[in-house]
């Protein structure tokens, strides 16, 4: 069991535990340790290239960004590629794309690699690092074993013995200990959203769609003439789904967050109808839903009325926000590597 002598974020970076958890997102990357796994790091899935000169490397040594070099070029990455982006008025690339490596990205593979880099440091001893995949769906299915086996791959290397686990299912183990792990973690991120229906922790159901922030995001900035990085900032700073739109991004964002939620939820009543694998349940489940798409105010209420409207296929106790909904799919691999090494 992990030993926690000094309760600070870096002892986690320094490796002195046992278990780690990852939660590998289309827009971030996210690590937790620590006593219950509430000590976290997180990057930005993110990176900007710009040619290679001296001067250039030294400027951003100077300002301590972080960087990766690849022959005549530079790689800005995580959270310092928005900041670089916008001094030149570009768009910040992804090494990830609808939950798995962007197969349309030279570079995908490589950075993704220095941002894990950046937030995961090597394993001291035998240690186990459990890290987040999507569900199968529409758009991951092809490149969900490469994207596992790539990232399974690295971690060892850096001398983790590494497990995948399903992106819903650890936010039911972060969310859902009460009740004895049973019930639909929802996971909102950026890529895609994950669904996990388990069962006393076992999965009975995962699944993923490929409609989440980032199509949100451009869906808005394509209609209304924006960039994708002024839509991202009212959505994250601004955005209420309770109350009426007030401009015509606001408006817009409530058409699409209300697709996306309906979507979802649609085909979560399908998936129920159409399974033979659920037990027969003797109570109401909870739902409980993460990731950053899910954070704005109002979206609970919206999603918890779409599951009412129409009727259910199975009863719902209720419908919950994850404690720290940027952090639970982290959280949930760590008490999933707690558990193994137990």
């Amino acid at each position: 069991m992990a030993e926690e002598k000094k309760p600070n974020t870096d002892e986690t970076a320094e490796g002195d535990v046992s278990a780690l958890g990852l939660d590998v997102g289309t827009s971030r990357i996210v690590m937790a340790g620590g006593a219950n796994g509430h000590k976290a790091k997180t990057q930005l899935n993110a990176f900007v290239g710009v040619p290679y000169s001296k001067m250039t490397e030294a400027i951003l040594q100077q300002n301590k960004m972080v960087y990766h070099r690849n022959g005549k070029e530079l790689y800005v990455f995580g959270a310092d590629s928005e900041r670089f982006a916008s001094f030149f008025n570009a768009v910040p690339r992804r090494p990830m794309q609808h939950g798995v490596l962007n197969p349309q990205e030279p570079m995908g593979q490589q950075i993704i690699q220095a941002i894990i880099e950046s937030v995961v440091p090597r394993a001291k001893k035998n240690e186990l690092l459990c890290f987040s995949v999507p569900g199968k769906g529409e758009g991951a299915d092809t490149n969900l074993v490469y994207h596992e086996a790539i990232l399974k791959n690295y971690l060892q290397s850096l001398g983790y013995e590494a497990k995948a686990i399903n992106e819903g299912l650890a936010v039911v183990f972060a969310e859902l200990q009460n009740e004895n792990f049973t019930g639909i973690g929802i996971s909102c991120g950026g890529g895609m959203c994950n669904v996990c229906v388990a069962f006393l922790s076992v999965p009975m159901l995962t699944f993923s769609i490929p409609i989440a922030g980032d199509y949100i995001d451009n869906s808005v900035a394509s209609v209304v003439d924006e960039t994708v990085t002024r839509v991202r900032l009212v959505k994250e700073e601004s955005l209420d789904l309770s109350r009426q739109p007030k401009d015509k991004i606001t408006s817009a964002l409530h058409i699409y967050y209300e697709e996306v939620i309906n979507t979802l939820v649609e085909k979560l009543r399908d998936e129920f109808e159409n399974s033979k694998q659920l037990p027969k349940l003797d109570r109401p489940m909870p739902i409980v839903l993460s990731g950053g798409t899910a954070r704005p105010r109002g979206f609970l209420q919206k999603f918890e009325a779409a599951v009412k409207n129409g009727g259910f296929p199975v009863q719902i106790s209720d419908v919950r926000m994850a404690s720290d909904p940027l952090t639970a799919t982290a959280r949930g691999c760590y008490i999933a590597a707690m558990s193994e090494i137990r």
